[in-house]
């Protein structure tokens, strides 16, 4: 169900920044955020969270997981003095009991809930008053850390039905920079009685992450800091770690988050992120090229510079690794420096702090580093492809079990009136007793013994049903002694199978 998307802020000073919206301008129902301009790596209109494809990512390339595909609410100030929202508004009223919100990027500095509410008004001119029973499924993570959260998680919040024009989430944003970032809403009416919440897709996992794990990629990344001072990493790489990997990825950077940039984060904060990534593109490159060999990425004035490798796996390009982004310093043009630091106002000693806080490298280190990475590279897609090839096999051999198993309980049921035995069937299918057994029990939860018996019952319940056979001839035909079977079938049952004959026969 779709509406006009508008994604609001709320300021509770009086005097506005520039930039920002006056808290009650939500009323006029105009399409709008609480950040005009937001200046994060999101898009700029919030109508971009109207989409039917944000939760279905799993399996997707890396260039399917992009920043532009989100909205957050990022000023650049650190400022929230009030909650976030993001409103539907409708051309007439609806009713609803369910909104599906799937989240964008858990970024380093921002981009999560620490409260959230779901909020709604009857019509334009009505108040917004708060749902009742709301309950979000899976429970969300209000802790104001970014934890174990993963991009494009979704989030079912269901709640009593009610009739509406607008619907907004509503809450406070957290990390250093207080924002949100959202992938998607949609309003739904369910019948909650039928629907299971729990089906919601998990956590999406882009391609190369199925194939490597991303913590292969960070302790190779660790040798590598040890080796030449230099990090490596995949696109997105961060997003997929464990919180203790995290936390030692975050020490390396948090003092660009801290007041003390290097020049790249320095000059991605004067441009704007958005900017940044058009002119630094770490993953839409690698579906577009047809580059197979390590190389140098070069980018302002040529001055940054960042080695990179393609991981290619059965011919195709899955990511890139790459190094952080040094100085080459026999390409560095200080007059041009200068002049860039005074045309955009920075002071030129935080821009020379910038500087001497980067790394430093020549054009013949980083070529060396980037050759290494090719060694990477290759390591990296020879396990995506060893890992690719035992998946495969693993699913011949989890399929070949499946029907191995069912040829067995065909078999059984085909021959339960020649009392067939476990032990025959294991020979039938061309298996030892003891590996049968385990194969059998693996794939339908009791063993074949366990199994035979329940069959035979609901056999000899067909017959006491539908029959006029004696309990004595039921019980000859499947193998039993009379006195046995009906022990055992009033313990599986709970009735006696003479009682449970003259039940069922007089209602035929």
């Amino acid at each position: 169900m779709l509406g006009r998307m508008q994604a609001y802020g709320y300021d509770t000073a009086t005097n506005i920044p520039e930039g920002r919206q006056e808290p009650g301008s939500a009323a006029r129902g105009q399409d709008q955020a609480s950040v005009i301009d937001p200046c994060g790596g999101g898009a700029r209109n919030p109508k971009v969270l109207l989409n039917d494809s944000a939760h279905r990512l799993h399996g997707k390339p890396l260039a399917e997981f992009s920043g532009t595909n989100t909205f957050d609410t990022f000023n650049g100030w650190n400022d929230s003095q009030g909650p976030d929202w993001y409103c539907i508004t409708f051309p007439h009223p609806v009713e609803c009991n369910c909104i599906e919100m799937t989240m964008g990027f858990p970024y380093r500095d921002g981009g999560w809930w620490t409260t959230l509410g779901v909020e709604f008004r009857r019509d334009h001119r009505a108040p917004w008053l708060p749902v009742n029973n709301l309950t979000i499924t899976p429970s969300y993570d209000f802790e104001d850390h970014r934890g174990e959260r993963r991009p494009f998680e979704t989030y079912a919040l269901t709640f009593d039905p009610v009739r509406v024009q607008s619907l907004r989430v509503i809450g406070m944003p957290g990390g250093i920079a207080q924002f949100t970032s959202l992938a998607r809403l949609a309003v739904y009416e369910r019948d909650l009685s039928r629907w299971n919440p729990m089906e919601l897709p998990g956590p999406p996992l882009p391609d190369v992450f199925e194939l490597i794990d991303s913590a292969i990629v960070w302790d190779i990344s660790e040798s590598m800091k040890k080796l030449c001072g230099l990090d490596v990493a995949l696109p997105l790489m961060e997003y997929y770690l464990d919180e203790a990997r995290f936390s030692q990825f975050w020490e390396r950077i948090r003092h660009n988050y801290e007041g003390e940039p290097e020049l790249w984060f320095l000059v991605g904060n004067v441009l704007g992120w958005r900017t940044w990534n058009r002119r630094t593109p770490a993953v839409a490159r690698v579906s577009r090229t047809n580059r197979t060999e390590p190389y140098i990425h070069r980018t302002f004035h040529n001055t940054l510079g960042q080695a990179r490798a393609p991981v290619v796996v059965d011919g195709h390009p899955v990511g890139e690794v790459m190094t952080q982004y040094v100085i080459l310093e026999d390409a560095f043009d200080l007059d041009w420096h200068k002049r860039w630091a005074a045309k955009h106002g920075i002071p030129w000693r935080d821009y020379q702090a910038a500087i001497e806080r980067s790394p430093h490298k020549t054009t013949s280190q980083m070529e060396g580093a980037a050759t290494l990475l090719g060694t990477i590279a290759n390591t990296i897609a020879s396990l995506a492809q060893h890992i690719s090839r035992v998946s495969i096999l693993e699913d011949d051999h989890t399929r070949w079990k499946r029907e191995l198993v069912q040829r067995a309980i065909d078999l059984m049921e085909e021959r339960l009136e020649r009392q067939v035995t476990v032990s025959q069937v294991a020979h039938e299918v061309g298996l030892s007793m003891p590996y049968f057994c385990r194969i059998f029990t693996e794939q339908t939860g009791m063993p074949p013994s366990e199994y035979l018996i329940n069959l035979r019952l609901s056999r000899a319940q067909e017959y006491l049903r539908y029959t006029d056979l004696t309990v004595s001839e039921v019980a000859h035909l499947l193998g039993y002694d009379t006195s046995y079977f009906s022990r055992l079938f009033k313990q599986r049952t709970g009735r006696t199978p003479g009682d449970y004959a003259l039940q069922h026969r007089s209602h035929h």
